[in-house]
């Protein structure tokens, strides 16, 4: 259960960052948050590579599972904090 969680959570991740790489982004997305297209391009890969260690993780049971897991659900809240502030002015 917690591997087919974290192939979501990391393929969820991968797909979000991807979408928003294409995009070439706003003034508060690239200039204030420093998320420009190369950085969601190198989440996307992140959670690439996290959905590929899960998937490790179903056939070799050596590789952590629930660590893995915990990196996942990290890298992702970091990703969606991004997103949280939005536009708003400097007062």
């Amino acid at each position: 259960m917690w591997k087919a969680l974290g192939i979501l959570i990391a393929l969820a991740v991968a797909m979000a960052a991807w979408h928003r790489g294409r995009a070439a982004g706003g003034y508060y997305d690239a200039d204030t948050y420093g998320m420009t297209p190369q950085t969601h391009r190198r989440y996307a890969l992140g959670g690439l590579v996290l959905a590929t260690l899960f998937a490790a993780s179903i056939f070799v049971p050596t590789v952590p599972a629930t660590a893995v897991l915990a990196v996942a659900i990290l890298v992702g809240v970091f990703y969606l904090s991004s997103f949280l502030r939005g536009a708003q002015a400097d007062e």
